[in-house]
């Protein structure tokens, strides 16, 4: 038999829908006046949460998962274009310790030699759980020139993202719009007299060392070449020694504050045209740092 519907009750249907289609997203009620960046202790937090987040769900896909070790606040420091702190340089150098694990990391943690050992069927259907249907992409414009970029949607890995900062696909394009920016500012970046000041300071300061290089880019390219044949030992320390050095004319010079005042600057300039992305990007964050609290307590 068929059933009758009221008009009433449909239109109610439909006004329930419409006030659901227009709730706002779990990141929007942000204040502009809360919006910041985050420090690389929260940022640790979120990718904490995020591999609890993606084991929770590989197990209910009835698949094993290990936590990946989320790189810690040194290690984030390692790869930067000028080094700035004494104490670290003296710990680490240039970060060769940091390169041993990543490495050690990606060829030996338990999820890359489970996934090793399973047959072709079993990778491809633990690779799906894990990171989405290769076939099905999230397509993402990049600003400027730099064209496309894309990552399969669904699997856990992007549910978790989902839990985390509200919505997997509009934070796939906000943070990709936001950290792909880079590249259109940095040569402008490079010529600001604020910045070729600095580096001149940072500069003369090395060659008063008996150091002397004309920019930190410099000094990475030649001891690359001149650590490339040493025993591990003897690189460690030749690596320290120079990095206490240019940690020391960083602090001297100012150009390790010059050069992130500078990138915030040109960094916004550079994104005016991407406000949407940028405010999602900053935003998404913040609300993702709640719920990774709330994750990890």
């Amino acid at each position: 038999m068929r059933r009758k519907y009221s008009a009433t009750l449909t239109l109610t249907v439909l006004f329930l829908l419409a006030g659901c289609a227009d709730e706002p997203r779990p990141w929007e009620g942000i204040s502009g006046s809360r919006t910041r960046d985050l420090t690389n202790e929260e940022v640790v937090e979120i990718e904490r949460a995020e591999q609890k987040l993606i084991k929770a769900c590989m197990t209910n896909e009835g698949f094993p998962y290990w936590e990946f070790p989320v790189p810690g606040i040194d290690e984030r420091k390692s790869g930067t274009y000028v080094i700035e702190s004494v104490r670290w340089a003296k710990a680490y150098g240039y970060g060769r310790e940091f390169e041993r694990l990543g490495e050690k990391i990606r060829t030996s943690h338990r999820v890359i030699t489970y996934q090793n050992k399973l047959p072709k069927e079993g990778r491809v259907s633990y690779t799906r759980a894990l990171d989405g249907n290769y076939r099905d992409r999230m397509t993402v414009k990049l600003p400027g020139k730099l064209g496309t970029v894309e990552t399969p949607r669904g699997g856990c890995t992007n549910e978790a993202r989902a839990e985390l900062y509200g919505d997997a696909e509009i934070w796939y394009t906000a943070r990709r719009t936001v950290e792909s920016a880079l590249p259109l500012y940095a040569q402008a970046l490079k010529e600001d007299e604020r910045f070729t000041k600095a580096l001149r300071q940072w500069a003369d300061c090395m060659t008063r060392a008996g150091r002397p290089f004309d920019s930190p880019d410099d000094l990475r390219q030649k001891r690359a070449a001149a650590v490339e044949k040493m025993p591990d030992a003897e690189a460690d320390a030749f690596d320290r020694k120079l990095a206490v050095t240019e940690a020391t004319c960083a602090v001297e010079s100012s150009l390790g504050k010059v050069l992130r005042d500078l990138e915030s600057e040109y960094r916004a300039r550079t994104l005016k045209p991407y406000s949407e992305q940028w405010d999602a990007y900053r935003k998404m964050r913040l609300h993702a740092l709640r719920q990774a609290q709330d994750v990890l307590s």
